[in-house]
């Protein structure tokens, strides 16, 4: 059944699993932090690649690529949505959401960084 668009959307944090455990070692790392905001130009690159690639991981529930496909879309998606939610960007949250959902159809499990194909047996 589909969502009502009044009703709130999933989100999800590629970082909350470990994030209350770590955060002291992460402030210690001394990272420099990234600019608050960014030109419109480049959030709406990045929104519209990860849109494309929401939309062709949920295409290849049907058109079943070969595995090395497979894992390089995936990859590539991966890398995209973690960029949107590293500049923190509105959607972010949402995309890893469905990234997720996406992922897990797929027939993978998430793992400690990443995901792997779950074993057909």
């Amino acid at each position: 059944m589909a969502k009502r668009n009044s009703e709130p959307r999933d989100k999800r944090s590629p970082t909350e699993t470990v994030e209350n455990y770590s955060n002291e070692f992460a402030a210690d790392l001394d990272i420099p932090p990234l600019p608050d905001s960014l030109p419109n130009r480049l959030e709406e690159a990045i929104a519209a690649r990860v849109e494309a690639f929401l939309f062709r991981l949920k295409e290849a529930q049907q058109n079943r690529y070969v595995r090395a496909l497979e894992i390089r879309l995936i990859r590539d998606a991966h890398a995209a949505v973690l960029t949107a939610y590293e500049l923190r960007l509105r959607n972010a949250g949402v995309w890893y959401a469905r990234f997720r959902e996406a992922v897990e159809a797929l027939g993978y499990e998430r793992t400690d960084i990443g995901f792997t194909k779950v074993s057909d047996e």
